[in-house]
């Protein structure tokens, strides 16, 4: 598809169909799909995150050529679905405020929640899950029990929980995201995002100094927050969707400039954001209001590799964060800059699998926790569905364990063994990792602490 798509003509009419203020004409898209095909212009435009918005223009053409129908027709099921998300994302809302008031929580929601309201018409945004703020992993680890226990959430697999550590702030920071049961379609993926906004591989968005004082209950993180959420967003993916460059479009003129300045520049995403500004000018048509209030988006300092605007690129990916961790770690001097930079270029040019491994100590947790190191929770048992079948009383005999406390939040505790690691958080054990590797002995002696645990 890539090869085909490497024809910015293509490219950008296809961007311009999911634009809400179409550069190309109509006639010009047809053309496009007709080019590329059906199945590779469908499979590019989902990839935009505007299919609600593809699939009504799409059907309004009078005399559709058959490459358009078949287009419309791979395009349908994630209409559908996208239809059934906006439909029960109302009821979610409700019980989601419902919860956090009798939890005494401030809930601040995200992304698509935050920019939502701005659309004529909210149901051609695409959102994927329902993304929450919280101040806290106290606040977090509440609402996720709330979740899971009562209305039989699970931790997601293909996106394990995960925390960072700030020493400087004493600051846990992270995310647990959430699957709704499968036998509940009335129910939306929950992703709660706690402490801070993590970038990339090391940086933080300063997100909590935004944070209103509101009573408990679920409210929107302020406009200009919720924009510098969602260029990080795009910027961690190194992707730039027409979602992405429509809700800018939208909050234009709307936010304080100085506020959304701030953000992107100590997180150092004002590089991408030019890239979301130049991919919203290839793709749209502006009026002179909207282009005066870009000029006065912050200017572009960084040194950021330029996103494909065909799809993601792991190259470049890899390549972009890695530069984005020496510019963000540089005021720390050049060896440590260079040293995390290298870090991240390990990390992010390797994609991870998690799986088991026997006969010696992984995971790659360091001794002292850091902004660069995530460490992934692997839920117990979640963990012990990895091992070979055989009871967890025939593990081996328990190895001494270490224990202390994350600094910052008493409710996390870390236990060293021989093996590997892993943490009590709450009245919850997880096996941590790095690389997504795990000892089967230390699944097997965090399980049997879990199960002597009242």
């Amino acid at each position: 598809m890539q090869n085909k798509l490497r024809s910015t003509d293509h490219v950008y009419s296809l961007r311009s169909l999911s634009s809400l203020q179409p550069r190309y004409p109509l006639e010009r898209v047809v053309a496009s799909i007709e080019a590329l095909g059906p199945v590779e212009s469908a499979s590019f435009l989902g990839s935009l995150r505007m299919v609600s918005l593809v699939s009504r223009r799409l059907s309004e053409i009078p005399r559709p050529s058959t490459a358009v129908r078949e287009c419309l027709a791979v395009l349908s099921a994630e209409a559908d679905r996208r239809r059934g998300m906006h439909g029960v994302l109302g009821p979610n809302i409700a019980l989601l405020d419902q919860i956090a008031q009798e939890e005494g929580i401030q809930i601040l929601g995200g992304k698509g929640l935050g920019v939502r309201r701005l659309y004529p018409d909210e149901t051609i945004r695409d959102f994927n899950d329902i993304d929450l703020f919280v101040r806290t992993r106290d606040d977090a680890s509440r609402l996720c029990r709330r979740l899971r226990v009562e209305l039989g959430y699970q931790y997601q697999r293909q996106e394990l929980p995960w925390f960072k550590y700030d020493p400087e702030r004493h600051l846990v920071y992270g995310q647990f995201a959430l699957a709704a049961p499968p036998a509940r379609p009335d129910l939306l993926n929950v992703d709660i995002h706690f402490g801070d906004y993590s970038v990339r591989h090391c940086g933080l968005l300063g997100l909590p100094a935004t944070f209103p004082e509101d009573a408990p209950g679920l409210h929107s993180l302020p406009l200009e927050a919720n924009l510098a959420c969602i260029v990080n967003n795009a910027a961690g993916d190194y992707f730039v969707t027409a979602k992405d460059t429509n809700d800018l479009l939208l909050s234009l003129s709307r936010f304080d400039l100085n506020t959304l300045g701030v953000l992107i520049r100590q997180a150092r995403l004002d590089g991408f954001l030019a890239s979301i500004v130049a991919a919203l000018r290839d793709s749209s048509t502006l009026t002179d209001e909207q282009e005066a209030a870009l000029r006065e988006l912050p200017p572009a300092r960084t040194h950021e590799l330029s996103p494909k605007p065909d799809g993601q690129n792991w190259g470049v990916r890899c390549l972009g964060t890695a530069l984005h961790a020496f510019e963000t770690s540089r005021p720390s001097g050049v060896v440590r800059a260079t040293r995390i930079a290298a870090n991240a270029f390990s990390y992010y040019r390797k994609r991870h699998r998690l799986r088991v491994v026997r006969g010696r100590k992984v995971g790659g947790l360091p001794s002292h926790l850091n902004r660069w190191t995530c460490v992934r929770l692997v839920p117990v048992d979640m963990a012990v569905n990895l091992l070979p079948a055989e009871p967890v009383a025939q593990a081996p005999a328990r190895t001494a364990e270490s224990r202390r406390v994350v600094t910052g939040d008493e409710g996390v505790e870390r236990v060293d063994t021989v093996a590997g690691t892993y943490f009590r958080i709450d009245d919850e054990f997880f096996v941590g990792t790095v690389d997504y590797a795990l000892s089967a002995d230390v699944i097997r002696q965090a399980a049997t602490t879990a199960a002597g645990t009242p």
